[in-house]
Parts: C-alpha cells; structure tokens; sequence
C-alpha cells in the first residue's frame, strides 16, 4: 500500500506542483522586502496564464508565450507599484482590486477572442528537457527510476526556479543591491539619507515580483496543462503568500516551504487516484494543501518577524 503512494512520481509530481507557488512566493519576498506588500501575485499569475497562452495560440511559439506572461505580469503589477508607490494608497486594497480586475479581463478576453468562456484551446507546451532509457535491468533500473524521475524528468522552468531560488537567496545577502532592498523594507528613510531612490528601489522590485508572477501563469499552462481555464490559478497566489510567510521573506526558505505545499497537492492527487483503495471521501484530500496553510500560518505567523516596514507607504521628504 506504502509502495504505491510514495514512489519516484509522487517527489517529481511534487517538485512540478511547487514550481509556479515558488516563483510567486520568491517574487513576494522581493516585493515585501522592499516595503510593498503584494497580496496581487493571484492576479497576476492568472493574467501570465491567460497572455501566454494567448501568445502560444497565435504564434504556435512556447517560449514567445513565457515572454509574454512575463511582460503581462510585469504591466499589471505596474498598476499596483503605481498605486502604492506613488499614490501611497492601501497596498491590501490595491492588490485585492487587481486580483478581481485579473478575474474579470480574463474571462471577459475569453469570450471577446475566443467566443466562449471556459477553457482556451490546447496549445504547444515545453517538454523535459533530459530523455534519457533505462540503463538495464534488476536494482540499477529501480534506481535509475528514482533519478530520473525526481531529477531529470522536468521542464526548464522547474530547473529554472530552483537556480534562481539560490541565486536570489545570495544575491539577497551578498551584493549591494541585496542590501539596499533589505533596507528599502526596513529603514526606507535611512536609504533616502544616503542617497538610493526608495520610489525607484520599490518600483523595480514590484516589477520583479510582477515578472516571476508571471512566469508562474506561464508555468502553469505552457508546461503543466496545455490550455488556459477561467481562474485556474485556484488559489495559489495565496498559498505562495503562505510560503513567503513560512519561508522568513527568503527566496530559498520560500522555494522549501513552496515543496512543501507542493507535496501536499501531489500527494492528495495520488491519494485521489488509490481512493478505491484508501475509503475516505475525495473531498479530504481537494482540501489537504489548504488545510495545511491554516496549520503553517497558524505555527509560523507569531514568530515570523516580517520587515518592520513592509505595508507603509514613504513621502519624501
């Protein structure tokens, strides 16, 4: 029974399933360490989803269509940087406005382009980038089966989040640019002092976290679905906001406690498959990833320190 549930497809399922939240929640710690909270990575990777796969269904083109998300998600967040930058408005309201403005274009473009609501076409996807047989027979083929299908069965952009996780993670706490964004959220008025343009600072890290939003949409149609469904993102953005929390505002905590949502929604899938098997309701298991955001926010939100000025608007001067 064991044997059946935990197997190489389980971890590799896991590590699929945790690649948009990562992006998203990464793309969060960078927003939120300088200063803006951005409740709109939901939105945001719906509008990635649903303009890259737009761009795939007119150009037949993959890889155009994850430009396009990007620069989707990086539009779209410009409206929140503009509004809680510039116009210091409520960050919560400007984000919680472009989630339902992302709802609302998206199923409206759907019936405008597309004639009908729902889902989109299938579309060209990215395939693994390894193709590797089996070496032989006996324990190497059992073995082999477990590398390959946890390490090299993957599409670029899970090779992709896993880099930039590290990468962020140094970059965060190695270079200048780390140290002013830390700042940014922090002592925002200390960066003024020394001359690093707090407005600029924000703008450029909302953009970013716009951009991985983005890619996690792109993620979602372009690599693991093939085709684009009115609010498919189903919550995501939300949990990836969870693991941002979870994770301590770093991107690798945030990619760790990403695959651990990420387990949980393969797993309730394998579940889900084996219910013939395992006799409890199938609705327990569609409420497993979740439920274990209420258990994670529940256990971490009191001892998680967030940046002392994260969600304050700056005036100059």
């Amino acid at each position: 029974m064991l044997g059946d549930i935990i197997t190489p497809d389980l971890f590799a399922s896991a590590l699929r399933m945790a690649t948009p939240l990562a992006l998203a929640a990464i793309g969060g710690t960078l927003c939120e360490r300088s200063g803006v909270v951005n409740i709109a990575l939901e939105g945001i990777m719906l509008t990635g989803a649903f303009f890259g796969t737009a761009a795939v269904l007119a150009t037949g083109n993959p890889w155009i269509g994850v430009g396009a998300a990007m620069l989707s998600g990086v539009a779209i967040s410009a409206i929140h940087a503009f509004a809680s930058v510039n116009l210091r408005a409520d960050q919560v309201v400007s984000g919680t406005a472009i989630n339902l403005l992302a709802l609302g274009v998206t199923g409206f473009l759907m019936e405008l382009w597309y004639g009908h609501p729902g889902t989109t076409a299938s579309i060209q996807v990215l395939r693994p980038i390894f193709s590797f047989s089996s070496p032989g027979g006996g324990f190497l083929a059992e073995a082999w089966r477990w590398v390959n299908g946890i390490v090299f069965s993957h599409t670029p952009i899970v090779y992709f989040t896993i880099i930039l996780a590290v990468v962020a993670q140094w970059a965060m706490y190695r270079t200048k640019w780390g140290l002013h964004l830390r700042a940014l959220g922090e002592h925002p008025r200390a960066v003024d002092t020394v001359g690093v343009s707090v407005y600029r600072g924000r703008w450029v890290a909302v953009l970013m976290s716009g951009a991985l939003a983005g890619l996690a949409g792109a993620n979602l149609t372009i690599e693991q679905v093939g085709s684009f469904t009115e609010n498919m993102t189903n919550g995501r953005g939300f949990i990836a906001l969870a693991a941002n929390i979870f994770g301590r505002w770093t991107p690798v905590g945030s990619y760790l406690a990403s695959l651990l949502f990420g387990f949980a929604d393969a797993l309730q899938i394998k579940l889900q498959i084996l219910r013939d098997v395992i006799t409890v309701p199938p609705q327990f298991f569609l409420m497993l990833p979740y439920v274990l955001t209420v258990i994670v926010l529940a256990g971490v939100i009191g001892r998680a320190v967030a940046p002392a000025a994260v969600g304050e608007p700056y005036k100059k001067g």
